[in-house]
């Protein structure tokens, strides 16, 4: 499957009409199956199931609009009760975390399941107008819109208890940090070795030598960059014999005829090769986690920035929050990152992108909160907590840097503040406790 198509399912996944969409097609299916059955077996299977096929048409006709007006009901007290969940989502969260519940599956499912069982209702309801009543007796079609309206029964029941939890603020933040894990996954692989130091100084610059035409990469429309499909990208630039040097990473906004990178080749560069190159990018409306995993870091960030606003004041969510990320720079600190360097065959330079470092994602992750926090002394120590366990797994002098910058900083911001002494104590013990966990680790 190409790496393209990625960011269009995410978009199917974080949408209300796909999966009902589905289950509607399959319930077309299943009625006309189950009328088909009823005419066609209609005398075998009246002498198995007698009673099954002894209601009066006008009873069941009745029966039907019952179910049906009850499910068109009942799906609208569903839609109301998810538009309260958003709107509470998108006021105490951010509204930026929609996406989030925009892709639940239980959603979704419940969702169609209602619309579905109308729909069966319906159909079921317009076979019986069209048919004589000798022609088509109702059996099978019956039984399936009782068990039907059972199951719906009881997935309200679900859904219910579903939203109840939903909502609330720690299964917020654990469905937005096990995405985040995911995203990293397949992002990051593990190291195979302990030694996480990337040198790629020694490639060579691009446009050197023989590649003296150069020719700029401009962005036909603005959006952010939501992919870039290396793989192909690669192999058409060492098929065309081309470098390419890209100022952007996933994530970055690109404005309308912005450059957005700088295309190296032997020869006159034609406009067909630019737009060739240009397919392997993709830009978007919104920013995705498909390959950037900062945006999933500041879905956590944006909810500890919330909680710790006066107007919510809620210091525990943003400590749990402050945990979430502990655990996944501790992941990431000992994971390789991807390259942004690519050779051919031959140690020809071909692409040179822009980084992602272990520097950029933990910043990301930390900087906000950290100044957002610098008046709450009990987030502020379950940030150098945090930097404490990460100090036990820093590999390499950029992680080092990482923590060395962020004491520093809390340091700096506590000393400009009027704190009690004892809360300041508190704090000072605990950058001496993480200076000497480095001190010991680097030896």
């Amino acid at each position: 499957m190409s790496i393209k198509i990625e960011p269009l399912l995410e978009s199917i996944r974080a949408s209300f009409w796909f999966l009902p969409s589905m289950i509607l097609i399959f319930t077309v299916i299943i009625a006309t199956i189950t009328i088909w059955i009823d005419i066609s077996l209609l005398w075998k299977l009246k002498s198995y199931f007698p009673i099954i096929y002894s209601a009066e048409v006008g009873a069941i006709r009745s029966l039907l609009g019952t179910i049906a007006a009850s499910m068109i009901t009942v799906t609208s007290i569903a839609f109301s009760i998810t538009i309260v969940a958003l709107t509470l989502a998108s006021s105490q969260f951010g509204p930026r975390l929609l996406r989030n519940f925009m892709k639940d599956r239980t959603t979704q499912t419940v969702l169609g399941v209602f619309i579905a069982n109308f729909f069966y209702c319906i159909l079921v309801f317009c076979a019986l107008s069209l048919e004589e009543p000798y022609n088509f007796r109702p059996g099978i079609t019956v039984i399936w819109a009782i068990l039907m309206t059972s199951v719906s029964i009881g997935f309200l029941i679900h859904f219910i208890h579903h939203v109840s939890v939903s909502i609330q603020a720690d299964s917020v933040v654990e469905d937005v940090y096990c995405e985040l894990k995911e995203s990293i996954d397949k992002l990051f692989p593990d190291s195979p070795t302990n030694d996480l130091q990337h040198d790629e100084s020694t490639d060579k610059e691009l446009g050197n030598n023989d590649y003296i035409f150069s020719k700029k990469l401009r962005s036909e429309h603005s959006g952010y960059v939501q992919l870039t499909d290396f793989s192909p990208l690669i192999k058409q630039l060492i098929a065309s014999d081309l470098q390419l040097q890209l100022d952007f990473s996933p994530g970055d906004y690109v404005v309308r005829g912005g450059v957005f990178g700088l295309l190296h080749a032997k020869q006159p560069i034609e406009e067909k090769t630019l737009d060739s190159i240009k397919k392997h990018f993709i830009l978007g409306s919104v920013r995705t986690p498909v390959q950037d995993p900062v945006f999933a870091i500041g879905q956590l960030v944006e909810i500890a920035l919330r909680a710790l606003s006066p107007s919510i004041n809620d210091p525990y969510t943003a400590i749990t929050c402050i945990d979430k990320l502990n655990s996944t720079l501790c992941n990431l600190a000992t994971r390789d990152f991807p390259k942004s360097h690519f050779k051919d065959e031959d140690g020809q330079p071909r692409l040179h992108s822009k980084a992602l470092t272990f520097l950029d994602v933990a910043n990301s992750a930390f900087d906000q909160i950290r100044r957002h926090a610098k008046d709450n002394t009990t987030v502020t120590i379950r940030l150098l907590e945090s930097l404490e366990e990460l100090a036990l797994r820093v590999k390499n002098e950029e992680q080092y840097q990482f923590i060395e910058e962020q004491i520093k900083m809390i340091f700096d911001q506590q000393k400009s503040l009027e704190v009690a002494q004892l809360d300041a104590k508190l704090v000072i013990n605990k950058i001496e406790q993480i200076e000497q966990r480095l001190t010991a680790n680097k030896t």
